[in-house]
């Protein structure tokens, strides 16, 4: 059904061609969805139009629905005459939600399934012009502007209220990355790591049927950064500032608690995509935040490689051929119980976030290496919100490897006292699988 109404809408815009990746991708057939998958940024960037069956849940629910009509009500007037007043019914506007606010709102718009999908939300991100077909209206989104039936698109977000780069995030990035093709300055790479951010943290809130294809389905969204002058792109992550994306943390959701690892191999433990829930991305307010943060930082890249699985090499990689070793000043210390988060023996106020969202019940008596990112800056008052003073907790796997499980950010009475004793510890290398 889906299809069929797409063919229509399509010719009755006069368009000629259409495609539709059920059709043109072979189906069951790895090595050709292999190829076609690395292509989309080509597919969507260039398409005229994309169509988005926005209420669908598969190919059989269709573009088009019936629509409650207005309301007629008779109305005497002064002189006894008797007229008819039309009211059309207020307009559902939950898809807006659904795009903008999150997984919190995916959990409540039962409605648009669509909205709730990684692949979906980079198709969104490359397309010039996506036409929805809502449950309740049509809907327009392009570059500059996002539009709706009835004229009530403009006023649920603005650019003074916190919903308006995710409501709009296609007029935030007109050209989705690059503005000035080939500046590679300070003020335009802490633009572009501000942009990737808000893509990291908008794509982490949505969903995969295969979690292996997390890569994958963000492979698009990369290519369009490549000529940012951020340098090589490894599983998720840039080469320039890359000690300061490590701070990447979790947002702890209760509805992923009692459920197991990911099945399969989705990205190397050090990188946010990994993550199976909500993730928070390091912000950077300008070229000065940036440089201060570089300034303050106190883990050393020394190499890092990250092995395409296939001739994408913004894709799927390969297990245990996506290493990032680095350097940085780290004490030994053991997970000795839960409370809000997992505590440290020596340190019972310092407790850090894991990143997997299972009961970490597990976890407690096991040795952990704490190694700091970044100095603490006693001159900034809001440091928690940013990279100074943050710690990534790792954990031994063998073979001289080790894999991230959270992020510390040192807080209550002995944060001083934590923060010295971290930065003045050893410095120790680590290879992060």
């Amino acid at each position: 059904m889906t299809f069929r109404h797409a063919i229509q809408i399509t010719r009755g815009l006069g368009i000629r061609y259409i495609w539709i990746d059920a059709l043109c991708i072979v189906q069951n057939d790895h090595d050709d969805w292999a190829r076609e998958a690395a292509k989309m940024r080509t597919v969507y960037s260039d398409a005229f139009l994309t169509i988005a069956a926005a209420s669908a849940s598969d190919g059989t629910g269709g573009c088009f629905h019936s629509r409650d009509g207005g309301k007629e009500y008779p109305y005497a007037g002064q002189r006894g005459s008797v007229t008819n007043i039309y009211i059309r019914l207020p307009v559902d506007h939950s898809f807006f939600d659904a795009l903008s606010a999150g997984v919190q709102a995916h959990k409540s718009v039962q409605h648009y399934p669509l909205a709730t999908r990684k692949w979906i939300f980079q198709e969104r991100m490359l397309s010039r012009r996506v036409l929805y077909f809502t449950r309740y209206e049509l809907a327009w989104e392009c570059r500059t502007e996002t539009a709706c039936e009835c004229d009530g698109a403009d006023c649920l977000a603005t650019p003074h209220n916190s919903g308006y780069t995710l409501a709009k995030p296609k007029s935030s990035f007109p050209n989705t990355a690059l503005s000035v093709p080939g500046t590679h300055d300070m003020a335009a790479k802490a633009a572009f790591l501000e942009r990737w951010a808000i893509l990291a943290e908008e794509y982490s809130s949505r969903s995969l049927s295969y979690p292996t294809d997390a890569l994958i389905a963000l492979s698009g969204v990369a290519r369009a950064f490549d000529t940012a002058g951020l340098g090589t792109y490894f599983a998720g992550m840039w080469e320039f500032a890359l000690p300061l994306q490590l701070a990447w943390r979790t947002v702890y959701d209760p509805e992923l608690e009692t459920q197991g690892p990911l099945p399969g191999y989705t990205a190397p433990s050090w990188s946010w995509v990994s993550s199976r829930t909500l993730v928070t991305y390091p912000r950077f307010k300008g070229p000065d935040d940036l440089a201060r943060r570089l300034q303050y930082c106190c883990a050393e890249i020394i190499s890092i490689t990250s092995k395409p699985a296939t001739a994408d090499a913004f894709g799927h990689v390969l297990e245990h051929e996506s290493i990032l070793e680095f350097s940085a000043p780290a004490l030994q210390t053991t997970i000795t119980g839960l409370d809000h988060g997992l505590s440290l023996q020596d340190w019972p106020h310092q407790v850090f976030d894991c990143d997997s969202n299972a009961n970490p019940t597990h976890l407690v008596g096991k040795q952990v290496w704490i190694a700091c990112l970044g100095r603490r800056r006693p001159e900034e008052e809001n440091w928690q919100q940013d990279t100074s003073g943050c710690c990534v907790v790792l954990h031994e796997v063998g073979g001289g490897f080790c894999k991230r499980m959270g992020l510390l950010l040192p807080w209550a009475d002995q944060e001083r006292v934590f923060s010295g004793a971290v930065e003045e510890a050893p410095r120790r290398t680590f290879r992060v699988i």
